[in-house]
């Protein structure tokens, strides 16, 4: 709690007061001994410090209070070494104190042998007004220490409006400003002093923002622009009213740079799941290639169209594809062309006004190709795309710019657009299933990623992955394979490609009670097919390694250097390459 000396100026006018009304000398003390108020008539000299001798500093130190008829009845005047500079006469003197504390004490001094009498004819009277006083002296102390806290809970909240990264408005009643933080200061490029006591809707031309004032309507992530010209701010606002009582009290806006909601957004769906080429698993050549390939394209901005089967990682090269780009600092927005609604697609690529449709959020809502401003958007499955939103999609690519569902302005994007289908796309064009125009603009830099069946090699890094991974994942300490299940692994075609692998390598991990998965924990389909073949298992098995190296050295050649890089492709040491082929000798091609 504060002190009397806070209040230093308060206390001296109450002293003064009491003075003018009783014609009679007033000293006050805090209850450190300090002089706080004093009219300065009973002592010759000036009085510049209290000594707990003095009647004043006893009572402080007592808190009892003592009526002093004379300086020859006092004992603390006998005993005071300088009374020959004091003219008092009698005295009365009272505590001041609060919840328990002893806070100072106030003297009444009469100097005159009138005085005297009337203070000691009177001093029951008196000391009851003086006890008033002090309350009155504690009310004002009290007072001081609202004001206090006040302003220190004033400026705290002052200190965090200024500290978060919104703009925030505060307004009265009647819609004027009373307080804006630095932010929006910030983004207005002006003043506080030019913005307070100006009306709400001058500052802000949405509709909603009447009804905030005037209904206390509610309204959230509103999209406008605002700003001075040539210094436009595009951003997003809300509005809630202030209540007090059930009454109406002032309102209080809230506003987001989309900037600052694009980066919220990039943190959200980029950072967690941000991939880099050395994370995707494949040492064969052709996935070598294919990462090289796409490394060298990733620092462009043209259009990419990443064709293979389902479950070979489109969306893995589209996410490494950003993360090496000058784009990766910005989102990537992926978003699945046939997992969504075809009601749906054109309001969730595009965005859309308020009221633009039934069930529409108000306010609206901003678009895939909005929130991906500056990064990347990655369209999966873009062959299930409605042909009749093939041209507004061609049209955002041409013209860089977006409109709305039920708008009617055009917003400027920057995105780069990557693309990946398990579709005949030129087929599709053929039989006009999908625009050839759109085609051709999506498909700048063509991606293909080779099916897993035709990198056996990769098939033995991804299962070693994804033991590790799927250990980690389910507390296990497998610490392999058998050879027989690897064996069936190897062989298996892989028609869902990495994803039904991972599929299978989770089970096995699940299922396996020893520290090697065996051909037992591996899916029924994967024991069925091996059961099946059981009896020509040998035989067909050399057939299809035989027809695999075939393949692998007409790709690479017969050469020593086409061999080394066949080996290398196939998963398997050059001497084993050739024992392979002395064992089974092949047709020469």
């Amino acid at each position: 709690m504060a002190g009397l000396f806070d209040i230093r100026d308060a206390v001296q006018q109450i002293s003064e007061a009491i003075a003018s009304v009783l014609d009679i000398d007033v000293i006050i003390s805090d209850a450190d001994y300090q002089l706080v108020g004093d009219t300065k008539k009973h002592y010759k000299l000036e009085v510049k410090e209290i000594k707990d001798v003095y009647v004043i500093g006893n009572v402080i130190k007592t808190g009892v209070t003592q009526v002093v008829p004379g300086k020859q009845e006092s004992e603390q005047c006998a005993a005071c070494s300088i009374q020959d500079n004091c003219n008092l006469e009698a005295m009365l003197c009272v505590p001041i104190e609060y919840d328990g504390r002893r806070l100072g004490a106030i003297g009444l001094i009469a100097i005159t042998e009138a005085s005297r009498l009337r203070l000691l004819e009177n001093q029951n009277n008196l000391i009851e007004f003086t006890r008033r006083m002090s309350e009155l002296i504690v009310s004002k102390l009290l007072e001081q220490e609202a004001k206090t806290k006040l302003t220190v809970a004033r400026n705290q909240l002052v200190s965090i409006m200024d500290s978060i990264d919104e703009g925030i408005v505060a307004a009265d009643e009647d819609g004027r400003i009373v307080y804006v933080n630095s932010v929006l200061e910030d983004v207005l490029r002006t003043t506080r002093a030019e913005l307070i006591d100006r009306r709400l809707t001058e500052v802000f031309s949405v509709a909603c923002i009447g009804a905030l004032i005037d209904k206390g309507s509610e309204f959230s992530n509103i999209e406008l622009r605002i700003g001075r010209p040539g210094f436009e701010v595009h951003a997003l606002i809300s509005g809630r009213p202030v209540v007090l009582e059930d009454k109406n009290a002032g309102s209080i806006i809230v506003l987001k740079k989309m900037e600052d909601v694009y980066r919220v957004i990039n943190n959200l769906t980029n950072t967690a799941l941000s991939t880099s080429f050395e994370q995707i698993v494949g040492e064969s050549a052709s996935m070598l290639r294919l990462k090289d390939t796409a490394l060298r394209v990733a620092g462009g901005d043209s259009s990419i169209l990443i064709t293979g089967e389902s479950g070979t990682g489109k969306e893995l090269f589209a996410r490494a594809i950003h993360h090496a780009s000058s784009r990766s600092k910005h989102p990537f927005i992926a978003i699945n062309c046939a997992a969504m609604p075809e009601s749906l697609i054109e309001s969730e690529l595009f965005g859309y006004e308020d009221g633009s449709f039934t069930g529409a959020s108000r306010g609206g809502r901003p678009g895939k190709f909005q929130l991906a401003n500056g990064g990347t958007i990655f369209l999966d499955e873009i062959g299930d795309m409605p042909l009749h939103l093939q041209p507004k999609l061609l049209r955002v690519l041409q013209e860089k710019t977006v409109e709305k569902l039920g708008g009617h302005k055009s917003v400027a994007v920057d995105v780069r657009l990557i693309a990946a289908t398990n579709k005949d796309l030129e087929g599709m064009v053929d039989r006009g299933e999908f625009r050839e125009d759109l085609f051709y603009r999506i498909n700048v830099i063509p991606l293909h990623i080779p099916p897993l069946r035709s990198r056996p090699g990769d098939v033995r890094l991804l299962m070693g992955n994804l033991l590790r991974q799927y250990n980690a994942k389910l507390n296990k300490k497998i610490k392999g394979f058998t050879a027989d299940a690897e064996s069936v692994l190897l062989a298996y075609r892989w028609k869902g490609n990495v994803r039904e692998l991972a599929n299978v390598i989770e089970y096995a991990i699940n299922m396996e009670p020893s520290a090697y998965i065996t051909t037992n924990s591996l899916p029924f389909k994967i024991r069925e097919r091996e059961a099946v073949a059981a009896p020509v298992q040998s035989a067909a098995l050399h057939v299809a390694e035989k027809e695999l190296i075939r393949n692998t050295l007409a790709e690479f050649g017969m050469t020593v250097t086409g061999k080394r890089r066949a080996a290398e492709s196939l998963g398997i040491s050059l001497s084993t390459l050739y024992r392979k082929l002395k064992e089974m000798p092949l047709d020469r091609a």
